[in-house]
């Protein structure tokens, strides 16, 4: 499908999808937005995970509690196309159940759009 919307554009929504399908408890719809590939990369405090497959399951076994997931929100704070089809995206962002604050950090993102559907390929999350 194509549209007239930019690259910035297309991410920035496809974040909020992502987002959307977070605040309804529905994980495996959340990680659609992730590059379905060995190759994925994750990056967090803990170290460095690759593959999609490896990042779904640390999130099921940490969520295995859906009503645990609280609401996400974030804001952008950097967003650059760096080609019609790839975009580095960097926000902060929080986890929030019942006015608590459960987690939280800054984030970027390496989005790439791959067959027509905007993916995240690597994540920094500390």
């Amino acid at each position: 499908m194509t549209t007239n919307k930019n690259p910035l554009t297309e991410v920035q929504e496809a974040l909020e999808g992502q987002i959307n399908a977070w605040n309804k408890g529905d994980l495996e719809k959340a990680m659609t937005y992730y590059w379905n590939s060995e190759e994925m990369l994750w990056i967090s405090k803990t170290g460095i995970e690759k593959g999609y497959q490896e990042v779904l399951n640390g999130f099921l076994n940490d969520f295995e509690d859906r009503s645990q997931m609280g609401v996400y929100s974030y804001q952008p704070l950097h967003m650059e196309e760096l080609t019609p089809e790839v975009v580095y995206f960097v926000f902060s962002w929080k986890i929030e159940q019942a006015g608590k604050k459960l987690m939280g950090c800054i984030s970027s993102q390496l989005w790439k759009k791959l067959n027509g559907t905007w993916v995240i390929t690597a994540e920094h999350a500390s």
